[in-house]
């Protein structure tokens, strides 16, 4: 999931691939990736210390009581399931995509396998359940309901960024738009 996205992206990405200094072996595209995993890495932290501390903040000044235990275990397992899946989505864009989930260093080739052949946004929704899991783990109810809130711009931003995608991929991206789901990841398709 990536907070910058929108129009400009896709002729910069189209400059960048252009560009001689651009190749995977030279100084600036290292640094540039470099940036792009720091900015993530600064995302991650505003997400998964940010949004809990306020949450517990919030709880404990209007006295809300926390989840009760079994609540904490299920909250443990989706926080184990989003972080795994966050770890697959980020291997799939640097190995196939050949680049990063950042907009800064976004990647040269559409990825359609893994998660991303049940839905279209398997970051977003696996940042939702490592931070919907990570609420009810902590016991904060007010942290889960920030999650849920962050929902809205979350889906309009995605929806904002299919433009984009759709102007740097074209035929091939309106093709798996239309085969795969933007958020309930469709199952598998079991021949007979």
């Amino acid at each position: 999931m990536a907070l910058r996205v929108g129009g400009g992206y896709a002729e910069q990405a189209d400059q960048r691939a252009r560009h001689p200094a651009n190749s995977r072996r030279s100084l600036g595209w290292r640094m540039r990736r470099i940036l792009a995993w720091s900015e993530m890495f600064a995302l991650f932290a505003l997400l998964y210390v940010g949004i809990p501390w306020a949450g517990l903040t919030v709880d404990r000044f209007l006295g809300i009581p926390a989840w009760p235990s079994p609540a904490r275990w299920i909250g443990m397992v989706l926080l184990v399931l989003g972080i795994a899946g966050l770890a697959w989505c980020f291997a799939l864009f640097a190995r196939i995509g050949r680049g990063t989930p950042n907009p800064t260093m976004p990647p040269t080739a559409l990825v359609t396998v893994g998660p991303y052949a049940r839905t279209r946004n398997p970051i977003a929704l696996s940042h939702a359940a490592a931070l919907f899991g990570l609420s009810l783990f902590l016991g904060s109810v007010s942290a889960a309901v920030i999650v849920l809130l962050l929902a809205i711009p979350v889906h309009v931003a995605m929806v904002h960024e299919e433009g984009t995608l759709e102007a740097r991929f074209g035929d091939t991206y309106r093709a798996y738009r239309a085969a795969v789901p933007r958020w309930i990841p469709r199952p598998r398709n079991r021949q007979s």
